[in-house]
């Protein structure tokens, strides 16, 4: 992990599902504590969490 991609970083870049490549939305609602956080997604098309930089978290 860079030091551009800490967990205090911020990610003005537009975020893609890795597994399923679903573009995420700008805005978006926080589904657990990590995500309320540290930021990150989890994907509506296919589940998968993520972290603010769009790389997929273990869990």
């Amino acid at each position: 992990m860079s030091d551009l991609e800490s967990k205090i970083g911020i990610n003005f870049n537009a975020v893609k599902c890795p597994v399923c490549g679903e573009k995420q939305p700008a805005i978006r609602k926080p589904k657990g504590l990590y995500e309320i956080l540290w930021g990150g997604y989890t994907c509506k098309n296919c589940g998968c969490k993520m972290d603010k930089f769009g790389k997929a978290r273990g869990k």
